[in-house]
């Protein structure tokens, strides 16, 4: 959620931003509303306040009657500012974070900024096929039958192909939490309020599935539950930084997605993912975004596949980010890089929605933390670039040996017809 008083004081300022960001005319509209709302709830909380103390004076003085009818007013202006403060509530709700002053400008992938490449790219001696072909061939993915059970854009996975996914989770997780992470095994249903103080409502609801009976909606991305543990308490600032990972199920209506990018592994409805969140004071967040995006470059460093580091410009950041690098691993199926990971800082933006802040070791207000986002890795994704990077001629698949102490199988051969 975005700073109400710098919204108030510097309107200009906020349009703008929201201009920078590509947010659209809907989203300038918004604030113009709350910017009206804000100017009403001001007033009628002066008057609120102004009648609170003229009751205090007639209570001593005033006949019954009298009495009787500045405390209906005074209720009744109570009650109009309940309504004014909810309605502005949910007006700020529908603002995305606005971008950091590093943030490049612009939208769109001519826009993205290369900042630097990691492996050589293999060469083939052959043309190299896709991974969802690939996975076919190797009898470890069965998309066919997948669409007949749930419908198009679910994965299967058979055999090796499963073990194989769950050596990558454990291989991932073992890495993080080596590094300082605490796993944690969350809910993968959430309320609404969880998702909406994370940022995922209202903003993402097309996307969302959701449980009307029981309230609840299939988690989008563990960095809801991660993000959200802490919602509603007041850290103190020793329990600083924290960081947190765990790998859960995904679940994405993908609506807007385009059929050519939905092949294979790619772009799911449902999907595993090793997620990471750090929760760090203000100062410390530059340093905690570093850390994120090394931890996720390991795990692909280790995994011997070739990527790229690419800062996004302001109109294609997430919702509650304030900066993104995407991790864009080669894809020599598609002869391109595809992204992995998005590292994200939302700084505060999450955390006043949720109601999370620490205490400061000297003392003073409660402050709102920091909280930073990232996938390391999408197991799908990985397991896609694991096919195009290692495929062989005879239609083989060669794994690093990194994954050895989890997936002891070096090669996998396609089964006899």
């Amino acid at each position: 959620m975005l700073y109400d008083r710098f919204l108030s004081e510097q309107p200009e300022a906020a349009q703008e931003a929201l201009r920078r960001r590509h947010a659209g005319a809907a989203a300038e509209k918004t604030l113009d509303q709350w910017l009206a709302f804000e100017a009403t709830r001001r007033k009628t909380a002066a008057r609120r306040d102004a009648l609170a103390l003229a009751l205090r004076s007639l209570r001593e003085s005033a006949a019954a009657g009298e009495l009787r009818a500045a405390e209906r007013e005074l209720r009744a202006v109570e009650e109009a500012l309940v309504i004014t403060e909810a309605q502005a509530r949910r007006l700020l709700l529908r603002l995305p974070n606005l971008p950091d002053q590093r943030v490049p400008s612009g939208r769109g992938a001519a826009h993205h900024q290369e900042l630097r490449r990691w492996g050589e790219p293999p060469i083939f001696s052959f043309t190299p096929r896709r991974h969802d072909d690939l996975g076919a061939a190797l009898g470890i993915l069965d998309l066919p039958r997948a669409t007949r059970l749930a419908g198009p854009r679910f994965p299967l996975l058979v055999g090796a192909g499963a073990r194989l996914s769950r050596a990558l989770a454990a291989f991932m997780l073992d890495m993080h939490t080596a590094r300082g992470y605490t796993e944690i095994a969350p809910p993968h249903l959430l309320n609404a309020e969880t998702l909406e103080g994370t940022g995922h409502l209202p903003r993402h609801e097309d996307d969302l599935y959701s449980i009307t009976r029981d309230g609840l909606l299939l988690s989008p991305t563990a960095e809801a539950q991660l993000v959200a543990l802490h919602a509603g308490e007041t850290l103190v600032a020793t329990a600083l930084p924290l960081a947190y990972t765990a790998c859960t199920p995904a679940f994405r209506r993908e609506a807007g997605s385009s059929r050519a990018a939905t092949r294979g592994l790619i772009r799911q409805h449902q999907f595993d993912k090793v997620e990471l969140v750090r929760i760090v004071a203000p100062e410390d967040a530059d340093t905690a975004f570093e850390t994120l995006l090394a931890d996720a470059e390991a795990v692909l460093r280790r995994l011997e596949l070739p990527y790229r580091v690419v800062a996004l410009p302001a109109g294609d950041l997430p919702f509650a980010s304030q900066r993104t690098y995407d991790l864009e691993v080669w894809m020599p199926g598609q002869g391109s890089y595809v992204e992995i990971s998005s590292i994200s800082d939302c700084g505060p933006f999450q955390a006043r929605r949720l109601k999370l802040r620490y205490r400061p070791s000297g003392g003073g207000r409660a402050r709102y933390p920091h909280t930073l986002n990232g996938s390391a890795l999408a197991i799908g994704r990985t397991l896609a670039a694991l096919l195009e990077n290692g495929q062989r001629a005879d239609g083989s698949l060669a794994l690093p040996s990194a994954l050895a102490p989890y997936f002891p199988d070096r090669l996998l051969i396609p089964p006899e017809r």
